[in-house]
């Protein structure tokens, strides 16, 4: 179902923002890897570390049963992803967090990495610690995106007119220490700049995570962005703040 919701969403945003905007992927100051770099063995199918993205699904099912995904795991997950279906991505770093664990994207188009007039879409998973699905979640997206872009019209209308960065989680250490807070117990989701309360203007007082989205916006002009909690359905929008906290 969740899966299911966040297809349809995506579809929706898509058929609202398709107007030419131009959307690529990071710049060279993001830690950028092509598939020739997954050569090593240890990112092969045949590693004992648990990978998302394996053709057998008995497999899978079972794997998922045991838990979620450790940061070594995930990022394992992630470079096998990207060599499996390198025609239609890549992933690059934003940066890293507070205990240098880095923040790895997934871009997947049909020209992934150039500047084209298509619009951008980000999805972020995991801003807090303790809410960790969407982190399997996103990775279910982007291997549904890869097995079904040439046969499913949905799959094939993201591939070709749209660039989709997929960043799993924004904190991979509250997800270890198994917390809310990173590394630093900070909230990230109330470490950006706020129009009523401007206690944190400084933007080196904020945390390494934080930051790198923030560079990322400047970086990306995405048309839509979406981020995926767990506990509770919420909707926020644009400066939805007020100084009273009431109305």
């Amino acid at each position: 179902m969740e899966l299911l919701f966040s297809l349809v969403f995506l579809s929706l945003t898509f058929s609202t923002f398709l107007h030419p905007t131009f959307a690529r992927g990071g710049q060279q100051q993001h830690s950028s890897l092509s598939s020739g770099i997954f050569e090593n063995s240890s990112y092969n199918s045949g590693s004992t570390a648990r990978h998302l993205f394996e053709d057998n699904r008995l497999h899978l099912s079972l794997d998922i049963a045991r838990g979620y995904m450790t940061n070594s795991q995930l990022e394992k997950a992630l470079k096998a992803f990207a060599q499996r279906c390198s025609h239609i991505s890549r992933i690059y770093s934003i940066g890293k967090s507070v205990k240098g664990v880095p923040l790895w994207v997934i871009e997947i188009s049909d020209k992934p990495g150039e500047e084209e007039a298509e619009p951008a879409f980000k999805y972020i998973g995991n801003v807090h610690g303790d809410e960790p699905v969407g982190r399997e979640l996103l990775l279910f997206l982007a291997n549904w995106i890869c097995d079904n872009h040439l046969k499913d019209p949905l799959a094939t209308l993201i591939v070709e007119n749209v660039h989709l960065h997929i960043l799993p989680t924004m904190n991979p250490d509250g997800f270890s220490l198994r917390r809310r807070g990173n590394a630093n117990n900070v909230d990230l989701n109330r470490d950006f700049p706020d129009q009523f309360f401007p206690m944190n203007e400084d933007v080196h007082m904020r945390q390494p995570e934080t930051r790198a989205i923030m560079n990322w916006l400047r970086d990306v002009q995405f048309t839509a962005s979406a981020s995926l909690h767990g506990g509770a359905l919420v909707a926020n929008y644009p400066w939805d703040g007020t100084q009273d906290k009431r109305s």
